[in-house]
């Protein structure tokens, strides 16, 4: 496990060395059986069709407290065509991992989950200043599979419907 995470940040870094990198971050709202809202940071480079993205999501609708759910995702874009000067679309396909820790629980038992499932979706990019700024809009499916411990019991879940759509803006160097 080690030698594999050792080579991901040798062949990341001498791609993030080699090209420009965007790194940025959004918001948005997954539309699903549990319906919450979620930030994320995100980076991509411009010779790499893949994208990687941090969620931290949140309690909706209106108090926002933190759910103590982190998910990870890495997409690969693998249409990524420019409609104008400073517009392009992108579709996309891949995997997402998260976990959910319930700490705030009252009793002794700390329960939590862990999944990950796929993901296909696609978005729009709007540059400016020169493609140093981009400004994006997408939509993903992104259907789960997940193991879930409550009251020292284990239950597999699957959640067919879930739509995270999000906005957000990467910097270019």
């Amino acid at each position: 496990m080690k030698r594999l995470i050792f080579i991901l940040i040798f062949v990341f870094s001498f791609n993030f060395a080699s090209a420009r990198v965007g790194i940025g971050g959004g918001s948005g709202i997954d539309f699903s059986t549990n319906k919450d809202s979620f930030a994320f940071f995100s980076a991509k480079t411009d010779t790499n069709p893949w994208c990687v993205s941090v969620f931290a999501h949140f309690s909706m609708p209106t108090d926002i407290q933190f759910q103590n759910q982190i998910t990870f995702a890495f997409d690969d874009w693998f249409v990524n065509e420019r409609i104008a000067k400073y517009l392009d679309f992108y579709i996309l396909w891949g995997i997402s991992g998260g976990a959910f820790f319930d700490f705030d629980s009252n009793d002794n038992e700390k329960d939590f989950s862990i999944g990950t499932g796929s993901r296909f979706g696609g978005g729009l990019d709007f540059f400016f200043f020169n493609r140093h700024i981009e400004f994006f809009v997408q939509s993903v499916w992104n259907p789960y599979f997940c193991v879930k411990r409550e009251n020292k019991t284990f239950k597999p879940i699957f959640v067919p419907i879930n739509f995270p759509c999000s906005v957000g803006v990467r910097f270019w160097t």
